[in-house]
Parts: C-alpha cells; structure tokens; sequence
C-alpha cells in the first residue's frame, strides 16, 4: 500500500478503528467490501476515508490482521517455564490453524508485512524466550522468521491443494509415479503412498528445531552473545 495515496489531514470524524469495525461488519453480513459501502455504513462521504488508508487494499488488508488477531489468541501459550522447543511449536501450530481456518488465500497476500499489537505482543513473548536460552535478540529474531517463513510456505500449500480440486490433485506426483514404471526408483521410495500435509509440517518443524538446537551445541555466533534474562 502506497502511504503518499493517503490524503494529508485527518479529519476527527472516524478513525481507523471505525472503519475497521464497519468493514467486519459489512463482510460479517455477507456484502461485498467497497470503500464506498464502508463509508455509508459510517454516514461519512467516501473521500473521508482516504484521510486513514489509502486504499481498499490497504483496508482489506487491516481487516485481515483484525481476523487474525481475534483468532489467534493467547490459549496457544505454553507454561511460562516451558522450553522454546514446546513455545515454537505451539506458536507455530497456532499461526498455521489461524491461518487455515480464518484466512481466504487473498487474506492471506495480504496479510504478510502486517502484524496487530496482539501478534507482536506474542511474539515478544516468543523472543523473550529465545533470550533466556540464551541466544541474542538478532538470532532469536532470524529464527522466528525462519519458523514464519516455514508455516507461510505449509499454508500455501493448503490453499494451492484446496484451489486445485481433486481431479488435479489426483494428477499429483504419486499418480504420476505410478504410470512411469521402474522410473525414477527413489522417488518412488520415498514418497508415501498418500501424502499427509500435517506429517510434512511436523517433520519441518522438526528440521527448524534441529537446526536452531544446532546453534548453541556449535557455539554459533549470537548464541550465548547476551546474558539471560531473569
């Protein structure tokens, strides 16, 4: 979203706020999302609302991470003893369902580069974590994008998959697989008979964590580079 579209001055009629609410509640009833019917729903001319987003994108994209925010909610969290294996797990199986179940695949574009206070909130608590394992807040940081990244790539997946229907999705590679013959025998060995996405993400998440365990058994660097928090 273009921040120069946005229209200098703001008038103290509404907020963004307000036009967040008055968007979930235009998509709540069913209606299509325009600025213009925002602006009806808030008795103020359509122009008003350029003082606050810039556009409908801008906009959607705000209802998006509102989405979000009330799905994603605190029950996730672990015990706040719990180690950051059991955090980052819970964390990400969290995101990955919020996702799944609460997001449309254009939600989904749009949500990426925006975050509510909820979620940074939670993802400090994350990194606070992470510190008092002893890694510094930049590794911790890299970390927790890399498990970001990790369950963005899962739910692209499941929104590809659900797109896809299942005429193409019977077209998929163990089906190739298996009109090819004694071709390509690895891939035959390895791939399993009916791909489950769950096990996938699971064994992602695995890797993720090795790796980041890999971190303080090597003596990386940012491991151990700032005391731990008490």
């Amino acid at each position: 979203m273009d921040e120069a579209k946005r229209r200098p001055g703001r008038p103290n009629l509404i907020d963004r706020g307000m036009i967040v609410d008055a968007a979930l509640a235009i998509e709540d009833a069913g209606r299509a999302l325009s600025m213009q019917a925002v602006a009806d729903r808030l008795g103020v001319p359509r122009g008003t609302l350029y003082h606050h987003v810039a556009d409908r994108e801008e906009m959607a994209a705000l209802v998006a991470v509102a989405r979000l925010e009330e799905a994603l909610d605190e029950s996730w969290m672990p015990a706040p003893d719990a180690d950051w294996q059991t955090w980052l797990t819970a964390f990400a199986h969290a995101m990955r369902t919020a996702l799944v179940d609460h997001a449309t695949p254009v939600d989904f574009v749009l949500l990426e580069g925006h975050s509510g206070r909820r979620q940074l909130a939670q993802v400090e608590t994350v990194l606070t974590v992470l510190v008092r394992a002893g890694f510094s807040p930049e590794v911790c940081l890299r970390c927790l994008t890399l498990l970001v990244e990790v369950v963005q790539a899962h739910v692209r997946a499941v929104f590809v998959a659900r797109a896809s229907g299942p005429e193409q999705q019977r077209a998929s590679l163990p089906a190739i697989l298996a009109s090819a013959g004694q071709e390509f025998p690895l891939l035959r060995a390895g791939i399993p008979d009916e791909p489950d996405p769950a096990e996938q993400f699971t064994f992602d998440l695995g890797v993720v964590f090795a790796g980041i365990a890999a971190l303080s058994e090597q003596g990386a660097p940012g491991y151990g580079a700032t005391p731990p928090l008490r």
